[in-house]
């Protein structure tokens, strides 16, 4: 009988023993924290490229989290410069950063940074669904978007008042818009504004008469877009670190290319 009860309890202090080690185990895994890779830069650019494989590089890549953050125009390579980002991606080339920089009165040195093309981005035109309008030219969306034409009509499309949505976050993606179809002028200035270029979709989803820009990867169902002929506004997303890229930068590269591969 001792000896039964003797054995009873060498086996529960061996399962009280391995339960404990597997507690521990799972403890640590719990209380571990993935490293936090911080990609700035444009909204454009981030809702393009990075968005896209974020799931797929932190399924791959389990202690490693990908954090977007969309930084104000003019700031990206100062926070690379400090470390508070790890890369920036833009629709802007490095020679661009530094130039803004420069304006900023903050020196940077061009040889201490990296750029490499992870990608490209596709500015297209996004209706609300009222303006049934097939095709509009330059001459007419830079009339649009500068406000000298103010009403759907003028461009055969319905009586109703134009509404331009605009995202100013969207630095790069606007930059190019404005020399490419504006000829350099300003976009008109009452325009609706929003804070990315999701929420430009969906205000021209649900404001009557709306019009905005914004990259081909967010055309979906329910939006317009119309024809614009042979003008497209097409640049390289470029991937800029200081100095080579971090291996945890470069295990993000390798999926980029990966998937620009597939493509």
């Amino acid at each position: 009988m001792k000896r039964s009860v003797s054995l009873c309890m060498l086996v529960i202090a061996v399962c009280f023993s391995a339960g404990c080690t597997t507690f521990k185990k799972d403890a640590a895994n719990q209380t571990s924290t993935p490293e936090v890779i911080r990609i700035g830069g444009g909204d454009t650019a981030l809702t393009e490229v990075i968005a896209p494989v974020k799931e797929t590089f932190e399924d791959e890549n389990p202690s490693l989290r990908l954090v977007t953050v969309q930084s104000k125009p003019g700031t990206e390579l100062a926070d690379l410069d400090s470390g508070s980002l790890d890369a920036v991606v833009s629709t802007l080339d490095l020679q661009t950063f530094l130039e803004r920089a420069a304006a900023n009165e903050t020196a940077l040195d061009g040889d201490e940074f990296r750029e490499v093309p992870v990608g490209t981005n596709e500015t297209v035109v996004f209706l609300n669904q009222g303006v049934k309008i097939k095709k509009l030219t330059r001459k007419q969306l830079k009339a649009i978007f500068t406000g000298k034409i103010t009403n759907w009509k003028k461009v055969g499309g319905p009586n109703r008042h134009i509404v331009v949505v605009w995202s100013p976050a969207a630095d790069g993606e606007n930059e190019l818009f404005i020399r490419k179809v504006l000829e350099g002028e300003q976009v008109v200035s009452r325009f609706l504004p929003v804070a990315s270029v999701e929420e430009m979709r969906a205000k021209v989803l649900e404001t009557p008469g709306a019009v905005g820009i914004g990259p081909s990867a967010l055309v979906s169902r329910g939006v317009r877009v119309p024809g614009t002929g042979s003008l497209t506004v097409v640049a390289s997303v470029m991937l800029i670190t200081k100095g080579e890229p971090s291996p945890k930068v470069q295990k993000l590269l390798d999926l980029l290319k990966d998937v620009a591969f597939l493509r």
